[in-house]
This record gives C-alpha cells, structure tokens and sequence, in this order.
C-alpha cells in the first residue's frame, strides 16, 4: 500500500490520563472516548512490531497486538512531516464514512487527535498476490473495487490514488470465503464543493502514484472528477494484463492473450477526460462487454456498430472511434467501416472530440498509404479520401488548426497518391479558399513538395497570398 514515510517519535505526546491496563476495555471501545484535545498514546494500547511492515510519504504501518484482547492488526500513524496530520484525519473520516461497503478497508479504532487508526492485517496487495490471480478473478476484483469507489462518488470522494499498492487482500473474509478485496489509504482523497474536509492539495501538486495518476492530476488534483478514478483502475487493469509498470503519459495497451481487454482499457484510459469513461456504472457495463463480445474480431465488431449507426443509433459512435483507436493497425476496420460514417457525424463529432478525430483520420490515411487495396473497387478510395478530407475541413473550420496540421500532412500524400479526380477536384478548391490564419495549416507542408505542387497544379486565383506565391514560385521552376 502507498503509505508514507519514517517513524514518529511518542516523546512529547500528550496521553490518556490512566491508560488501561491488560483485560481492560479501550477507551475507544468503551465509549469512555478523552477530550478530543487529548491524544491517545499508540503504545498504551498495542504492542507494535519493531520494524514497520510499510513506509510511505506520509505515514507508517505496523503489525501491532493490542494489549487488552490480544488482538492483532495494522497500526498506521503519521511521520512527522507536513500535512501529515491533515491527510491521516482525511483518510480516517472518509474511511469511517465508507466503512458499511464490503470493500472499503474498515478502520477498527483511532486517536481522537488522528494521530493513527488500526484496520486488519492484509494477507498482501494486488502487487504481491498478483500471480495467484487470472483474468476472471482480476475481473471480479475491479468489479468489486469499482462498485466500492462508485459509492465513493457518490458522496462527492474521489480516491486519486488508485494502484495495486492500494488494493489489499483480507483473507478469509470473501462471500465464498476467499479473500475480500479493497480498496485502502484514502489519504489523498479529495471532495467536491461543498466538502466539510478543509482544503489540503494545491494546483501543481503531486499526486496520485506514478504511472497510475490520471493526466488532469498533474494540472488540478482539486478539480478531480470520478474519470481520475476510473483512469486509475484501467491503468491497474492494464499493468495487470501487460506485466508492464505503466509510465505517467505513455499509453498501456494489452494485447496477445489479452486482447479481449484492449477496448476497455482503451476506454478507460484516455488522455482527454471526455474521452474517458466518465463513472462506476459505465465502467462496470464496458467490464461485462470485456466477457460477452470477447470473439468477435475489432472488424466484426466495427461492422456491427456501424450498421447500428447507419440505422440512426448515434450512441454507438463513441464505441465505434474506441476500437479504431485501440486497433490502429487494422486496415479493415478503417478503410471498410470507420471511413464509412455520415459526413454530419463525422464533422460534429471532430469539433467535439479534435484529438481523437486527427488520430483517426491519420490512422485511416496511413492505411491508405500502407496498406494492401485487396479486391476493393479502385473508386471506393473516394470513401476514406473523403472521411480523411471532411475531418480535415470539420477541424480547420473549428480553428483546431494544430490537429488539423496533422492530418492534412497525412491527407496530401495520400490524396496525391491515389489522384482520385473527384476529390482532387475538391481538395483544389478548398485549397484556393483558405484565407489567413487556416492557410497556416498546409503552407508549411507544399514549401518543399514539389509533387505536391505538380499534382494540385496553380491554384485557381487563391485567397491565401502565402498559397499562391508558394504554387507559382515552385510552378515556375
């Protein structure tokens, strides 16, 4: 678990006045509850192991025995390092507040002063126990997770550091009498306006493990959503599948044998959080998709969802571009589907999601480029010429013009390539319309591409100064 760092020392600590003796029953227990300016000293209480069975930022954890029952558990306290204080009170009461889910670690006792809380030993983490799991049971544990970090949300907590550190093993305690998993130190939870927590994390603060932490962490923790969570668990997901500890910013896709999860990892991963999968619920919906479409083919699946949207189901747009991007290298599902979708889908969907639909558009113009034409009739490269094209026109229209610079490097050459008359006939036109600042998009790419300049031939009276002076300058020699 990602604990904290260091041990506290217990000199100068305030304790409980006449602090029980063996057999007797806690204060905590008791309701016999000090002061809430008193601090109950840890080792009145519990026995603690010499060496910590974990170290983290904030806190330590020990294996403790408590003096009146024998009882044994974890112990975590504070090191004495800033805001140390301030997280352990915030994981305790979110903790407390959580405790009724199945899975969400209890907390048994703590300091009214929140110097430490107790909880039960863990057999292990997801980190260690991860080679006596396989792909059902790891889906029954984020399952399991996402229902518990759903109700999280629901009261306006968000984890924001979800890791196979953080995922605990309580042996025994299953519904089967397995191991019931949950999920533990909430020491960097956040909550939503209107939270009674007091303010801890800055703008530019770190947070979140490594690896592990969504993207928008990095820019504002505080404005973290349920998709920071739902990230988090799809990285667990994909460090699962892979055996690959994921890198902050690099994408994590499994594949081989299990290629089934591809999609979903994709989905819950994306960088751009409206992108993502958003909550539990959805989460959970695409989990189960995980085990009951897994035979289908990325081009099977593709062509199904495309009759669907042809049909006028727009909600399966969204599915349709997830297996594109999550199988970029597929010519069928993007020369024979993807390139298939309505251009008014396509262009509304661009401006709502530019990222994505430069991804896509480069993907299918590479395979344009790259890939076999197969028995494919030769004027059906019209069909992803002109998906390629209206993406193009949707993001320049949209002044999406860094995106739109990425696709028109990969449209040209691949529109030179094919010199289909129709759509030269478009792309010509379009250029000779382009005023500043969209002539910015191609300018850069036709000042040293000769080819480019001899397939497109002078612009026909251009609106772009930069354009016409390009094409007559290279026209000429």
């Amino acid at each position: 678990m990602d604990l904290g760092g260091g041990m506290v020392s217990e000199a100068g600590r305030r304790t409980v006045d006449n602090p029980p003796s063996p057999g007797r029953s806690s204060p905590l227990r008791s309701g016999n509850v000090p002061p809430p300016w008193k601090s109950v000293s840890v080792r009145s209480l519990y026995r603690l192991d010499a060496r910590p069975l974990g170290t983290g930022t904030y806190c330590e954890v020990f294996r403790a025995e408590r003096r009146d029952s024998g009882e044994f558990v974890a112990l975590k306290r504070i090191r004495l390092v800033p805001e140390a204080g301030a997280r352990i009170k915030r994981e305790i009461e979110a903790q407390k507040l959580l405790a009724p889910h199945p899975n969400i670690m209890p907390i048994i006792d703590n300091d009214p002063e929140y110097r430490w809380y107790t909880m039960p030993i863990a057999r292990g983490t997801l980190l260690t126990l991860r080679h006596e799991i396989d792909q059902d049971g790891l889906a029954t544990i984020l399952h399991d997770l996402a229902n518990a970090l759903d109700v999280a949300h629901q009261q306006d907590l968000i984890h924001r550091d979800i890791s196979p550190r953080n995922i605990l093993a309580l042996a025994g305690q299953g519904s089967s009498g397995g191991d019931r998993w949950v999920v533990a130190d909430w020491g960097m939870v956040s909550r939503l306006q209107g939270s009674r927590f007091p303010p801890i994390t800055r703008t530019g603060m770190a947070m979140g493990t490594p690896g592990f932490d969504a993207p928008e962490l990095s820019e504002n923790p505080s404005a973290a959503t349920a998709a920071a969570d739902v990230y988090s668990l799809g990285r667990v997901a994909a460090w699962f599948l892979t055996g690959k500890w994921p890198n902050s910013g690099y994408p994590l896709l499994p594949d081989g044998p299990a290629l089934r999860w591809r999609l979903f990892v994709k989905r819950c991963t994306e960088h751009r959080i409206n992108d993502r999968i958003q909550n539990m619920t959805d989460f959970n919906d695409a989990l189960e998709r995980v085990f009951t479409v897994y035979d289908e083919a990325p081009a099977v699946q593709t062509s199904r969802l495309l009759r669907d949207l042809l049909a006028g189901n727009v909600t399966k747009l969204d599915e349709l571009i997830s297996i594109a991007l999550a199988h970029p290298d597929d010519p069928v599902v993007h020369l024979d589907h993807i390139a298939r979708i309505p251009s008014n889908i396509i262009q509304s969907w661009a401006v709502d999601a530019p990222d994505s639909a430069a991804n896509v558009a480069c993907q299918v113009a590479e395979h344009l480029l790259t890939s076999p034409w197969g028995d494919r009739d030769q004027q059906y490269v019209g069909t992803p010429l002109g998906f390629v094209f209206a993406i193009l026109q949707a993001l320049t229209d949209a002044g999406k013009l860094g995106q739109a610079q990425d696709v028109a490097a990969k449209f040209f050459v691949a529109d030179a390539h094919w010199r289909h008359g129709p759509q030269r006939q478009r792309s010509i036109e379009w250029l000779s319309e382009l005023e500043p600042p969209t002539d910015r998009v191609v300018a850069p790419l036709f000042g040293d591409r000769k080819d480019l300049i001899a397939y497109y031939g002078p612009l026909r009276e251009p609106h772009s100064i930069v354009l016409g002076t390009i094409f007559r300058s290279l026209s000429d020699q």
